[in-house]
């Protein structure tokens, strides 16, 4: 089937939990289910349409969702919540804020996303903190998942080489409440994100942050979401450990999740392939899609 002849599901909500979540879906339900799990600060159409409906021209029906405190999914509130420059200088003195969650809430989150859709086993793709999650299912929920593919997801190894100062600073930045200022903010963040091998698409980023947005706009979320990769830590022991069939892919100029830690997760996790993008930094550049596609369908057959 054509990418352009998928269906498409209306955006449609499921209670896991305890949160409410948002979703997608792209294909034929009675196709095999692949979730997609998106990163920090990241609505679920990062995963870009064209991108889902290509997946589900492989034959998969594909799920994609708002995680907790981002986009339409709920969001969470507490009287006092912290800023980012409170994590990193919390973090500086070994004393970080309190998480109001951690990763493996955000899993169960998405196990219950299964239970809700009548999910049995999924491949799962996960990027950046999704990747995160992905390592956490994996580690607590291994009967749940075919296969894994995470994508530039970092490890929670304390000793993992660091992002470059300019894409650490994007995270130091207050998200404006201003939709013109924020589309911009948008704009400059992704394109610090994205280095610069490929051609950056500056009108289709600043539509996605329009998009973003509109659809809910959430800067105390981020900070959680932060909070929550921070309190979860290293991963690498437990991934050691798995059993689960799993694809890494990295791009060789990512400059928040440098390719360092694709190298290492790489020779962590038993058996693992992984697939280099030459070329790509922390974003999915259309020009590296095939390759991308390629792998993944690759791997869950």
């Amino acid at each position: 089937m054509l990418a352009n002849q998928i269906e498409r599901s209306e955006p449609d909500f499921v209670d896991a939990n305890g949160v409410r979540l948002c979703y997608e879906t792209f294909g034929r339900r009675g196709d095999p289910p692949l979730v997609l799990i998106m990163g920090l600060a990241a609505q679920m159409i990062i995963w870009p349409d064209d991108f889902c409906a290509q997946l589900a021209a492989q034959g998969r029906w594909v799920v994609r969702f708002d995680n907790r405190d981002i986009g339409k999914s709920t969001w969470l509130t507490e009287e006092r919540a912290p800023s980012m420059a409170d994590v990193f200088m919390g973090l500086a003195s070994g004393k970080p804020p309190t998480p109001r969650y951690a990763l493996i809430d955000m899993a169960k989150d998405t196990i219950g996303l299964f239970d809700a859709l009548g999910i049995e086993r999924a491949d799962v793709v996960g990027a950046s903190m999704g990747g995160a999650i992905t390592h956490e299912l994996m580690a607590a929920f291994p009967e749940r998942l075919r296969t894994a593919t995470t994508i530039f997801a970092p490890s929670g190894d304390p000793n993992s080489p660091a992002a470059t100062p300019e894409a650490m600073a994007n995270l130091f930045k207050p998200r404006p409440t201003d939709r013109d200022a924020f589309i911009d903010m948008y704009v400059a963040t992704w394109r610090v994100l994205a280095a610069d091998h490929f051609p950056f698409d500056e009108e289709k980023t600043r539509r996605e942050g329009a998009l973003s947005f509109d659809r809910g706009s959430n800067p105390q979320g981020v900070v959680r979401q932060m909070l929550a990769i921070v309190a979860s830590g290293d991963r690498k022991a437990a991934l050691r450990a798995t059993r689960t069939p799993t694809l890494i892919i990295h791009g060789t100029l990512d400059p928040l999740v440098p390719f360092g830690i694709g190298e290492d997760l790489a020779q962590t996790i038993p058996g693992a392939k992984f697939e280099i993008i030459e070329g790509m930094g922390h974003s999915l550049p259309r020009q590296a899609w095939p390759q991308i596609l390629d792998a993944i369908d690759a791997h869950a057959r």
